[in-house]
């Protein structure tokens, strides 16, 4: 590092070391009084003196007798008097000193569960790229020599070149085809980092850490991270970076201290500190951008020539790690340029003038450090749910999962309503590690935190863990509610439990009587957020739509006890009803998250001529599949269903192979063998299981009658045998009630999916008769006689009258409902 002074100007200059030592022992004897933890003294070294504005270290200390303490107009206490306060230093930071936070809940659907699995395929992924790279320039070598070949050149150097150049070209078509290979095997997305508290001599301080991983891939998060959020900035109505050019930085955003501990490619270790934007990420990012600074090498090195100083020997190899060097570099160079009388209006000294240094909230202190995470993380999500900032409906479900994860937590009944409906009582509400199973819940952690609440006969395995955090997810969603007291009366308050409120404050919803379909919907999208962050390839999550119920909402759908391989066993023997819960509770998932998803939504794009088997509602297809059991399909049979399943729940680690993609597989054929060459997708799914006339099955309401051949065995009290009237016994009034009770669910399921039904054969009516006249149009043909148009109409008067008169009876039934 050059000690050299650079020249004045607007751009400020690393804090001396001396002010730095200062700075951390006022945040030290700060923190002692109030009773935080403090950050790490290598943090305020390295990440938090370097990117101070000018003077800012002298401004926020106060020197008295025992020590240098920090003034108390320069720090505030954030959520006083809960165990995720935090101390927050107030002061201003060189505008490219902070880098984008890639736990971000904005982003958050864009990122994977950090699984070993997906840790590996980032592995492979990064030393894939690198192989492009290098194949990259290979190619572009030779291509020069090509070009510099003389046309005088002997045959044989001609030829050489060509084959250079030839199998430079094959070899890096290779590479790039195995690098999309390993881009579909991540479903196109990253791992989500690791974060947790920095510890120093077995105690935890107030600032994060990440996992050790190679340079490579500490550059590849992060320029993932920044390309997810550049693509949610596309959703603004307006230019942020044009925004800050024009007018600065107003907003004061928070910024945690974060290591990340790295290998390079020589095998050495090292720390790098940085200042991470919990808040203002896009501003973080459009500040780098208008700096012209990239983000991932501020993380892990700026190559010299891109900041070299006047007078200063380019050198090609040298690489800038301090981030003290990297910024007094830039101020340099920015504040020479500044100094220029004739300097360009659209230079980059001009146009960062007024984000040259930008207010900020660093946390420099913890209540809970082991919680630190966490609370940024919600005051993440609270400005994104409860603030003006664009926010895309999957992120938008997440954030909420967020939050009900935090509330169930916070009401001290998470450990239990996991231990009592997904563990079924095997252990213990206080042996669970609330924090451990929360932060996996919530993607912040491993699945292997749930290997505790796993059925027995299951193994640890990644189909394993997907599946019990889809159990925990489901009942977390959908919470039992106790059965209805029998002497209640009529009117009063029905009490929901414990768990039942805590969903209702989470997602702000009305009381337990009021039912309605966006309640549900609500309830199922954010359930299909969750489950999808579990699968490299996401489906839509409208194709979960209509997959739960009012019903289901309002008394709570309870996990079955039995593991996947006790269900699969059952369904192997004949049980129906263990196939239904395989498939509804099990299957679900798969069939929408899948690479060629066998359930979609059945609406949208799906009108397109390209678009994979029939169009037909998601309840409808899952309830094919249900039906398929008890009354298979031709050509269906239970070995075909049973390989089907496991092929399901295996697909999301499936390799693929010659001619798969990893996460498919080949259709099973009647004896539950593979067809190779047939590819299991919605075309075949909707062949195999074509569309039924209604998604449920009705019922019975009679109890079953004794066939006249059988014998019952009489009472020795019975003096005479068994006498038919002339007339049928009336139904007394209580067994006619209850009868018509017990039916009334499945009617009304039944009537749903008929009317369901009858929406879409309309919209496919509508669809067809535009195509025709835009087809008649387009062939200039006249139109259809008179006579013709006016008998279609008539037929699609009466379906309209048809449909008044549902309607009509529909309100009837509800004013009658609020009688039963």
């Amino acid at each position: 590092m050059s000690t050299r002074m650079g020249p004045e100007g607007p751009f400020p200059y690393p804090t001396t070391t001396e002010w730095a030592e200062h700075l951390y022992e006022a945040i030290a004897n700060t923190c002692a009084a109030e009773g935080f933890a403090p950050v790490p003294r290598q943090a305020v070294l390295e990440g938090l003196a370097p990117a101070l504005g000018q003077g800012e270290a002298k401004r926020v200390i106060e020197r008295r007798r025992d020590g240098r303490v920090l003034r108390a107009t320069a720090y505030h206490v954030e959520q006083r008097g809960t165990d995720g306060a935090l101390l927050l230093l107030n002061v201003a930071l060189h505008g490219a000193a902070t880098l984008p936070w890639a736990n971000n809940d904005r982003t958050r659907s864009e990122w994977l569960h950090p699984s070993p699995e997906n840790l590996a395929r980032m592995e492979e992924l990064v030393d894939q790229q690198r192989a492009v790279a290098e194949w990259t320039v290979a190619w572009e070598r030779a291509k020069g020599a090509q070009r510099a070949l003389a046309p005088t050149a002997p045959r044989a150097e001609k030829d050489a070149v060509l084959a250079a150049v030839k199998n430079a070209e094959d070899e890096l078509a290779r590479a790039q085809r195995e690098l999309k290979a390993r881009e579909q095997a991540l479903g196109s997305r990253r791992p989500l980092p690791v974060v947790r508290a920095v510890t120093e001599d077995g105690t935890p301080l107030a600032a994060l850490t990440t996992e050790e991983v190679r340079v490579e891939v500490a550059v590849e998060v992060q320029r993932y991270a920044v390309e997810m959020l550049q693509r949610r900035a596309r959703l603004r109505s307006y230019d942020l970076v044009e925004s800050l050019v024009q007018e600065g930085q107003r907003e004061s955003t928070v910024v945690v201290l974060q290591r990340t501990p790295v290998i390079g490619r020589d095998g050495t270790r090292r720390y790098i500190w940085r200042g991470r934007q919990v808040t203002g990420n896009n501003r973080a990012d459009g500040r780098l951008l208008v700096f012209a600074v990239v983000a991932h090498q501020l993380l892990t090195g700026v190559p010299q020539y891109l900041l070299r100083l006047e007078g200063e020997e380019e050198n090609r190899r040298l690489v800038l790690l301090g981030l003290g060097e990297i910024l007094r570099r830039i101020s340099t160079l920015l504040n020479a340029e500044y100094a220029e009388p004739d300097r360009d209006p659209e230079g980059r000294a001009e146009r960062a003038l007024r984000i040259a240094q930008v207010p900020a909230r660093v946390v420099v202190g913890a209540r809970t450090p082991e919680r630190l995470e966490e609370s940024l993380r919600q005051l993440n999500v609270h400005d994104h749910l409860r603030g003006q900032l664009n926010y895309g409906d999957m992120d938008r479900s997440l954030g909420l999962w967020s939050t009900l994860v935090k509330v169930y937590q916070a009401k001290d009944v998470l450990g239990e309503l996991l231990a009592k409906e997904v563990a079924q009582g095997r252990v213990r509400a206080g042996d669970l590690d609330e924090d451990a199973i929360a932060d996996a819940l919530v993607g912040a952690r491993a699945l292997d935190e749930l290997a505790v609440l796993l059925p027995p006969g299951d193994e640890v395995s990644p189909l394993t863990l997907r599946d019990v955090a889809v159990r925990c997810a489901t009942v977390m969603l959908f919470p039992p509610v106790p059965p209805r007291p029998e002497n209640l009366p009529p009117r009063a308050h029905m009490p929901t439990g414990r768990y039942w409120p805590v969903v209702r404050t989470a997602l702000q919803e009305a009381s337990w009587a009021q039912s309605s379909t966006a309640r549900t919907d609500r309830r199922t999208d954010v359930w299909a957020a969750v489950v999808a962050q579990h699968f490299a390839n996401r489906g839509n999550p409208l194709a979960a739509r209509g997959l739960f119920t009012a019903r289901d909402v309002k008394y709570g759908v309870s996990p079955d006890a039995r593991s996947l391989a006790s269900l699969l066993t059952a369904c192997r023997e004949g049980d129906a009803e263990a196939w239904e819960v395989l498939v509804r509770r099990h299957l679900v998932p798969g069939l929408v998250n899948a690479p060629e998803p066998f359930v979609t939504a059945g609406q949208g794009s799906e009108k397109g001529a390209d678009r994979k088997g029939v169009r037909r509602t998601p309840a409808n297809a899952v309830q094919a599949l249900v039906n398929a059991y008890s009354t298979p399909p031709e050509g269906v049979t239970r070995e075909l269903l049973i390989a089907f399943a496991e092929a399901v729940l295996r697909a999301p680690e499936s390799p693929g192979g010659a001619g798969l993609v990893p996460g498919t597989f080949w259709a099973p054929d009647a004896h539950g063998n593979q067809r190779e060459g047939t590819l299991a997708d919605k075309g075949w799914y909707d062949t195999t299981f074509p569309k039924i006339a209604s998604s449920r099955k009705r019922k019975s309401s009679e109890p079953p009658v004794d066939s006249p051949d059988d014998e019952s065995d009489q009472g020795e009290e019975s003096g005479a045998p068994t006498e038919e009237l002339d007339e049928e016994i009336p139904e007394d009034a209580v067994t006619r009630m209850t009868r018509l009770r017990s039916v009334l669910t499945s009617m009304v399921g039944s009537s749903a999916d008929a009317v369901a039904t009858a929406a879409e054969q309309i919209g496919l009516l509508l669809a067809t008769v535009e195509d025709a006249v835009r087809a008649r149009e387009e062939a200039g043909a006249e139109e259809e006689p008179a006579e013709v148009q006016k008998s279609y109409v008539k037929e699609l008067r009466e379906l309209k009258k048809q449909c008044g008169q549902i309607i009509e009876q529909l309100d009837s039934a509800t004013v009658e409902v609020t009688s039963l």
